[in-house]
């Protein structure tokens, strides 16, 4: 499955020029169980 991870916050800023953007991000992640793990020879 997937899940997202923690927000991050995006914060773009230029002086003297009223310039201000500001997003948030999540990644998303795959999660993956590992069930069983067999050895060579066993």
């Amino acid at each position: 499955g997937e899940v997202k991870g923690d927000k991050v916050t995006v914060f773009k800023y230029k002086s003297k020029v009223r310039y201000r953007k500001k997003t948030g991000h999540r990644q998303i992640y795959t999660t993956l169980s590992i069930n069983e793990i067999i050895k060579p020879g066993e």
